[in-house]
């Protein structure tokens, strides 16, 4: 028994060449080339821990035996901006209270700073008071979000807008009108003329599969060559949403190293909710839908349920896509919603780019489209709605780590025969990371 993936093609990176390749993303067969050298980043955005929303500090709980009072070492967020121990999610960060409030008070007061250097000043929890335009650039890469701050906030903001309860009312009686401004959405309509086709699989004579193979082997066999049409898929895909292709190259290549996973895992859990959803033995109750059995999609004909992720030692990669699915089942996405949000993925890095300001600018527009879609859709919920979406980026954040790491060991063992691009996808995002 053996696996060949239908409608493939021979897209694919060269190896990293960090001396003089450039990288063809043009190309219809042949290689994507390589890669510029990454730039240095400074201590607190390079490491993984201070990376990824849910990194923490090591520790556990013990006893003082001087004076038997518990002494708590237990793990703590670390706030993604300074360093310092977060208070929580702010704006869709983990970040500390100093710096939830330093962002909102710069949104809150429109206020605009300058680094008084060259704008590449070190964030940290000492030095974090040093330079507020750098410190806020930082809020902005680690993903804060403006949009989630409160304009009405502000001193005697509130009086003015219950003063104003009618007229607010009458707005929003209007809204309505906006669902036409769905058709009038082109990034929208490009996204969904571009979606990528859903892949299947085969069962054929090949010669990476004997008889003798076992069903692990095949099951990890078959998702490393899902994988690799899906990431071919994916480039095409990437090239056809508004504005992309207007990125200096190697930020088009960057991007694409850098949010591969997160743009498979969001379509993987999507492509999941849609069958949960539909699945007739499934009542519309959420409760009875929280607590049904999910199986991941990866294919039109091939699923995987929790049995055969043990099998495969793939169970942590799948708990994390079952929280994605959960997630989005929760939120009653629409499809509409998702594209916007997976194309948003691929512009939301945390990377040194050649031209972060082009990158930043497409960023907006995206998510620009995102809430006139989510307004048209729902007009009377839509700023929680769209926060409520936000929200999941730190999920896909850690699903991107977890599966980076089953490849990884896939990989390491050299047992599974990985295709060209996959394994140089894999292993060129380990340097933006």
């Amino acid at each position: 028994c053996s696996v060949n993936v239908m409608a493939t093609k021979s897209i694919s990176f060269a190896k990293l060449d960090f001396a003089n390749k450039q990288l063809d993303l043009y190309s219809t067969s042949g290689s994507l080339e390589q890669s510029p050298e990454s730039s240095p980043q400074s201590p607190s955005e390079n490491h993984p821990s201070e990376m990824f929303c849910t990194s923490t500090m090591s520790g556990d709980c013990s006893i003082d035996a001087s004076d038997n009072k518990v002494v708590d070492t237990s793990p703590k967020r670390l706030c993604l901006v300074c360093g310092d121990i977060a208070s929580g999610f702010h704006y869709g960060v983990a970040s500390c209270e100093a710096c939830k409030a330093f962002f909102k008070r710069t949104i809150q007061g429109n206020i605009e700073y300058t680094c008084p250097a060259s704008s590449v000043c070190e964030i940290n929890k000492r030095r974090r008071k040093a330079c507020q335009a750098c410190r806020f650039q930082k809020c902005l890469r680690m993903g804060m979000l403006k949009e989630g701050v409160r304009l009405d906030r502000v001193r005697g903001g509130r009086q003015k807008y219950r003063r104003n309860t009618e007229c607010s009312y009458q707005l929003q009686t209007m809204l309505p009108w906006k669902k036409s401004s769905l058709e009038d959405n082109k990034i929208l309509t490009a996204l969904i003329c571009c979606e990528p086709e859903s892949v299947s699989v085969t069962s054929q004579q090949n010669s990476n599969l004997s008889p003798a193979s076992t069903l692990q082997f095949k099951t990890v066999c078959m998702l490393s060559d899902l994988v690799d049409v899906e990431l071919v898929a994916t480039i095409g895909w990437a090239k056809q949403i508004p504005g992309f292709t207007d990125l200096v190259l190697n930020d088009q290549m960057r991007l694409l190293q850098t949010t591969w996973a997160e743009v498979l895992s969001l379509s993987l859990a999507f492509r999941s909710h849609q069958q949960l959803c539909s699945s007739s033995s499934i009542s519309l109750s959420s409760s009875v839908q929280s607590q049904a059995p999910v199986k991941l999609i990866f294919a039109t004909d091939f699923t995987m349920d929790e049995q055969q992720a043990l099998l495969c030692k793939a169970d942590e990669m799948f708990n994390n896509c079952v929280q994605l699915i959960r997630r989005l089942n929760s939120l009653k996405i629409a499809k509409e919603e998702y594209l916007l949000l997976k194309a948003l993925l691929l512009t939301n890095v945390d990377i040194q780019l050649e031209d972060p300001q082009s990158v930043h600018k497409l960023r907006d527009t995206l998510l620009v489209s995102l809430q006139e879609c989510v307004s048209a859709l729902r007009p009377f919920n839509s700023s929680h709605h769209v926060s409520q979406m936000l929200l999941t980026l730190p999920l896909l954040r850690q699903t991107d780590a977890v599966i980076r790491r089953f490849w990884s060991n896939v990989r390491r063992e050299g047992k599974v025969p990985m295709n060209k691009l996959f394994v140089e996808m894999l292993e060129s995002s380990i340097a933006f990371r």
